[in-house]
């Protein structure tokens, strides 16, 4: 028999090396490589041998479904062919992986063609999962926008497969509620290896790379967690930050009308998003300059949007600019920033600012530390 002529392409090439050198035992260890490789990808298992095989083709429901699984034939089918699998294992693989074998290339013939025919009835095979159908629950009218929900779903995706499912999501997401993929975008990354991450973001990268438009860019804001900002091409993340950056800078919010006139777009930042930020030294600085300097919508815009947050990210390393503006407004006991100043320390002893902007405090008794436990124990 010409082994080479015998069987699949993709078999050849996987036993082509060892074969050809009359390595006929480590041939028959490349075909179980690429029936353990098949099943894996088909399924998005993550197994091995007979506890991989357990998991692909047994139970009332398996992922990989060799017929209509109707009549007791059929269920036959599926179960002898679940124990052949095993079998190869414990008979073929096992032995050859762990002592010294010696085929001859009439026996390597023999188990090789046998386990073609096996990756052929493999290759015919129904998946329980199908990508198509899934998507179709993510982006349903009906998704239920909790953790929970967005949970029980990635559940049910291969781990081979979440990174597919991912990149679909983003490259559909305009077609789609953007809070509803949000939730469900934060479940399935939080259960990805980190390579399969780094696959996504290489999407999210090209997806933003040369873009100037308002709708690509908040899309991505909003339906990715913040924390894996830091996860995009360095160049994209620069080029994007300042986009947000020249677009909060003219941002204004026209009260009277009671709406963001300029930098609708910036508005779609979070303070999860600045945290990542390469300059917070510089966006704190602009945000001060609007404050200071910026007509009453340009002043506006930043307390209705950014006040909050420019003070969380300087939590622990306070920027010279902000320093000093909270300095003066508390000296001057500008309401605003008193307000501010309290909410972020009342409940905080251990807030830096505490001593940052101790002598401003002693003059402003209402600023105190409120201990909640003390309260309600």
């Amino acid at each position: 028999m010409d082994l080479k002529i015998s069987i699949e392409q993709d078999l050849w090439e996987a036993i082509k090396k060892n074969y050809e050198n009359e390595s006929y035992s480590s041939a028959i260890l490349d075909a179980m490589h690429l029936l353990t490789e098949t099943i894996r990808n088909k399924t998005g298992l993550e197994g091995d041998g007979s506890s991989l095989i357990g998991q692909a083709f047994g139970g009332e429901n398996p992922k990989l479904q060799l017929n209509n699984l109707q009549t007791e034939s059929e269920k036959n089918i599926q179960k002898g062919i679940q124990e052949l699998l095993r079998g190869l294992y414990t008979t073929i693989r096992n032995p050859r992986s762990h002592d010294k074998y010696n085929d001859t290339k009439e026996e390597a013939d023999s188990i090789i063609y046998f386990i073609g025919y096996l990756l052929r009835i493999i290759d015919k095979s129904k998946v329980n999962f199908e990508e198509s159908t899934f998507l179709k629950r993510v982006f349903d009218e009906h998704f239920v926008e909790s953790k929970e929900y967005s949970e029980l779903l990635v559940n049910e995706i291969p781990k081979r497969q979440r990174a597919n499912i991912a990149i679909a999501v983003i490259l559909q997401r305009k077609s789609g509620d953007i809070d509803k993929l949000g939730c469900f975008m934060e479940a399935l990354l939080n259960n990805m290896e980190e390579s399969d991450q780094s696959q996504v973001y290489k999407v999210v990268s090209e997806e933003l790379k040369y873009t100037n438009l308002d709708v690509d860019i908040r899309t991505i804001l909003h339906i990715l967690p913040t924390e894996y900002w830091k996860l995009i091409d360095k160049s994209v993340k620069i080029r994007i930050e300042n986009i947000l950056f020249q677009n909060v800078k003219s941002g204004k919010y026209d009260i009277s009308n009671n709406n963001c006139t300029i930098g609708s777009l910036g508005t779609w930042i979070e303070e999860g998003h600045l945290m990542n930020f390469d300059n917070i030294s510089g966006w704190t600085h602009m945000i001060v300059d609007k404050l200071l300097e910026g007509d009453d919508d340009e002043k506006a815009f930043v307390d209705i949007y950014f006040l909050r947050i420019i003070f969380k990210v300087n939590h622990k390393d306070i920027s010279y600019f902000l320093r000093n503006y909270i300095k003066n407004g508390l000296k001057n006991k500008d309401e605003k920033i008193v307000k501010e100043i309290q909410y972020q320390l009342q409940y905080d002893e251990d807030h830096p600012w505490w001593k940052v902007f101790e002598e401003e405090l002693k003059d402003i008794p209402e600023i105190k530390y409120i201990d909640l436990d003390a309260i309600f124990s």
